[in-house]
């Protein structure tokens, strides 16, 4: 395989960071909704949730029926809430709680100070 299409593939299937400044302020039990780019023309927007110190990235997404899971308050300090069918979702693992619907979808974070690297 020639260098520049082994460089590529492996560009192809890996994940860069998008340094999110000022994420790790998120307060403990909360949602903070971030865009990154226009979500109407291709971008992402995502919640930043902290449970148990930890900052957690989901899509805003529902997995269920394409509502969007709302930033604020996580119901019992822990979950995500889509407010369409009240579905909660567990930041940590993008899973629904006690309903048969598909997780979250989940990306991989790293905090960097006050700022927080997702990887999408």
């Amino acid at each position: 395989m020639e260098p520049m299409v082994g460089k590529w593939i492996s560009n192809l299937f890996s994940r860069k960071p998008v340094l999110v400044k000022g994420g790790a302020k998120v307060v403990e039990g909360e949602a903070r909704s971030v865009d990154l780019g226009d979500p109407h023309a291709g971008g992402t927007r995502l919640l930043l949730c902290k449970v148990d110190g930890e900052i957690h990235a989901l899509d805003s997404r529902c997995p269920h029926a394409d509502g969007q899971i709302q930033s604020g308050p996580l119901e019992k300090g822990r979950y995500a809430v889509c407010p369409l069918h009240r579905y909660l979702f567990d930041p940590a693992t993008g899973a629904a709680q006690g309903v048969a619907c598909k997780p979250a979808r989940r990306f991989k974070t790293r905090q960097q100070g006050d700022d927080v690297e997702v990887f999408i």
